[in-house]
């Protein structure tokens, strides 16, 4: 009885303990479950935010960066930073556009950074996290212009005076048509291993007296069902084009694409691209402090040994007319006399001289400069600029007028002397690099800049280098090893240096264009031959070729320079046999955007007399004073060029007889031409090349392709 009442005591006593334990253990499994519950809860929450987060950060680029990137007149800034967007009931974003350059390609890209925001708040703790998740989107080019070994927006003339027949408009440019003599890739010794681009915008037109024959596709533009189908003049179709295929049809390109406005912004924007600025002497004051003054750039690729990059020099020049230097410089002369332009005062029109309004337009030097060197003379009724007679229409202005990659001392005593020839001896070949310019008594126009470093600036290679010459010309030769592009501006307007205070009404604006001049060969550096690329090319899968790569990108014209060494003066009459004083070679790809590649003979050295040709408007007479006459010919050789051309004209290389020259014999140029498509193109690109696109002129977005989304 005793033992039951112990045990049952036992019982009751221990009850309690345990169902406080089981309770501890049920609430505990209960808090558990929920904290379970929560923590689901709290996972869920947490993966909403981060796919609302990624919705908003890819919103961002919906609806603040897709809408502007593709707009045709849109340039991102820096400046150019959303934040902080609500978008209801999801969060936020916060986004940055840019514009730049792609590391792996070396071509031009924009694009957006795009951050999503998200918030989520703890259950328990109440805390409130934000959660970022990041979109980025890069925009580029798939293809580039140095895909084509020949590109025309038109095939009608252009380059020089008397590309026209008339007025200088577009439809009355001169027909420039293919002959026999005017087939590519011949240096090949058969077919090139690569695809090679050869289009027009324009029409292809054969001449009657025979036609070339094409190994590779011939591209036509087809607009709206309409096919530009080449003009054949009675040759066979089928016997001129043999491509596989032999014609095929497009869309036209734009000449320019938007991507040449885009090179120069990234390439002035960029730490690791050169930027040479020639405007830094257009200052021009109404006071004559200063008077607005040219500067010329020349940049010579070099190799030697382990070293290669290139070198720079950059000069001051004045374009005639300008003032005679009264006062040891030529930026803030007085005028005040007819000494001042260098003629006495009986070379001046009487009337125009009656102190105090003495007038130079009514002076000899004046007029003649002005004729010389811009096909411009005076109107002496008003004093208002006039065109030349015959030069009724002012043909031989604008991108396809007089150029000049040197400029004459027009004061100088005896020959044609150069205003950058320090030496004073007037050779062409003594110019700028006779002497280093030490010391004031050298009449030598270098910037001081390049005065301490010996008269250059060395820039040595050290990745793919983009060049851009701001607002100013630029002579290019050398032998180059890496990837380099040069590009220029179209123009540059600046004001007429000959212009004084007492001259009637507002200085004239005047325009230099800015030309690429190739002044000597141009070679890539892993060729065994000046004139050829062909052991140099890579095979079909892009392997064993060249790395090098030289593209030249210019706003107005590439010409082949009226030098010596480029075989000026019929290849300077006695070293015809001779190389380095015949013929031009080019290894680059080339770009002209608003003219031509042409043949530099606008100077015209060749002369007869009593002919036209030699005076102007027809040719400057620049040539003949520094090279003197050659007789009845001027032929400079052969064009040896592996690279590519792209043109808006199709540009004249040799002018012949019968033409607006009537010449008697011989040709004014290069009567030979050896274009070859150089396929490293395809695997080594120029720096920031532009690209190959369409264009749509009534469109409001331009077509850009998505090169990258993550």
């Amino acid at each position: 009885m005793k033992k039951t009442l112990t045990i049952n005591q036992l019982q009751k006593g221990i009850s309690l303990p345990i169902t406080i334990l089981f309770s501890f253990i049920c609430s505990g499994l209960l808090f558990s479950y929920i904290l379970n519950v929560y923590e689901k809860d709290w996972h869920l929450q947490y993966k909403i935010a981060e796919t609302k987060a990624m919705y908003n950060a890819e919103s961002g680029i919906a609806l603040s960066a897709y809408s502007k990137l593709y707009k045709k007149d849109y340039i991102p800034a820096s400046t150019d930073t959303i934040k902080n967007i609500d978008i209801k009931g999801m969060g936020s974003y916060s986004i940055g556009l840019f514009e730049g350059i792609d590391t792996a390609t070396y071509k031009p890209m924009r694009g957006a950074n795009s951050t999503g925001y998200s918030t989520v708040k703890h259950a328990l703790t109440n805390k409130e996290i934000t959660i970022e998740r990041k979109k980025i989107l890069n925009l580029g080019h798939k293809g580039s212009l140095s895909d084509f070994l020949y590109l025309t927006d038109s095939e009608l003339a252009g380059g020089h005076p008397w590309s026209f027949d008339s007025t200088p408009s577009y439809d009355s440019r001169r027909e420039v048509n293919w002959g026999g003599n005017d087939n590519l890739n011949g240096g090949w010794n058969g077919d090139p291993i690569c695809d090679v681009g050869f289009k027009t915008n324009g029409t292809f037109i054969m001449s009657s007296y025979g036609s070339p024959q094409f190994d590779i596709t011939v591209t036509v533009v087809e607009n709206d069902g309409e096919v530009n189908d080449p003009d054949m003049n009675g040759q066979n179709p089928n016997w001129v084009f043999q491509g596989e295929p032999a014609l095929d049809t497009t869309a036209a390109t734009c000449l320019p694409p938007p991507g040449y406005e885009t090179m120069k912004r990234v390439i002035e924007n960029s730490n690791d691209h050169i930027t040479l600025d020639a405007t830094q002497k257009l200052k021009w004051q109404s006071n004559f402090n200063f008077r607005d003054t040219l500067i010329m750039t020349d940049i010579e690729f070099f190799v030697e040994g382990e070293n290669h990059g290139f070198r720079v020099k950059q000069w001051w020049y004045l374009m005639p007319p300008y003032l005679k230097d009264l006062f040891n410089g030529f930026e803030s002369p007085y005028i005040s006399s007819a000494a001042a332009i260098g003629n006495s005062n009986a070379e001046c029109d009487p009337i125009t001289q009656t102190a105090p309004s003495f007038d130079i337009r009514g002076c000899e030097n004046y007029i003649e400069h002005l004729e010389d060197f811009h096909s411009r003379t005076v109107d002496l009724t008003d004093g208002s600029d006039a065109f030349v007679n015959p030069d009724y229409f002012g043909i031989v202005s604008g991108t396809y007028g007089f150029h000049h990659y040197d400029v004459p001392e027009i004061y100088a005593n005896g020959g044609w002397k150069s205003q950058t020839d320090n030496a004073g001896e007037g050779n062409i070949n003594d110019l700028i690099d006779a002497a280093p310019p030490f010391g004031m008594n050298f009449p030598d126009h270098l910037l001081v800049e390049y005065i301490p470093s010996g008269g250059y600036k060395t820039y040595n290679y050290s990745g793919p280098t983009a060049i851009y010459v701001k607002g100013g010309p630029v002579r290019v030769h050398g032998r180059y090893k890496g990837r380099y592009t040069v590009v220029t501006d179209e123009y540059t307007p600046y004001r007429r240096h000959a212009w004084g205070i007492n001259v009637q009404g507002s200085v004239p604006i005047d325009t230099l264009w800015n030309n690429i001049w190739i002044t000597d060969d141009l070679l890539n550096n892993d060729t065994n031959s000046a004139e050829s690329m062909l052991f140099a090319q890579p095979d079909e899968d892009g392997n064993d070729g060249s790395e090098n790569a030289l593209g030249l990108v210019s706003g107005a014209n590439v010409f082949i320079a009226n030098t010596e060494k480029n075989g000026a003066r019929d290849c300077n009459s006695n070293n015809n046999s001779n190389d380095n004083y015949c013929d031009i070679n080019i290894h680059a790809h080339i770009i002209a955007f608003n003219e031509s590649f042409a043949t530099h003979y606008s100077q015209n050295t060749y002369s007869s007399s009593g002919q036209i040709y030699s005076n102007p408007p027809y040719g400057d007479g620049q040539g003949i004073q520094k090279y003197g006459a050659s007789g009845s010919d001027d032929t400079r050789g052969t064009i040896h060029l592996w690279g590519g051309v792209v043109q808006k004209f199709r540009g004249y290389v040799v002018r012949n007889s019968p033409g607006p020259y009537n010449l008697p014999n011989g040709n004014i140029g290069y009567s030979g031409k050896d274009y070859n498509f150089d396929c490293n193109l395809k695997y080594s690109l120029p720096p920031l090349y532009p690209e190959n696109t369409t264009c749509d002129e009534s469109a409001d977005e331009l077509p850009w392709s998505v090169t990258g989304y993550y």
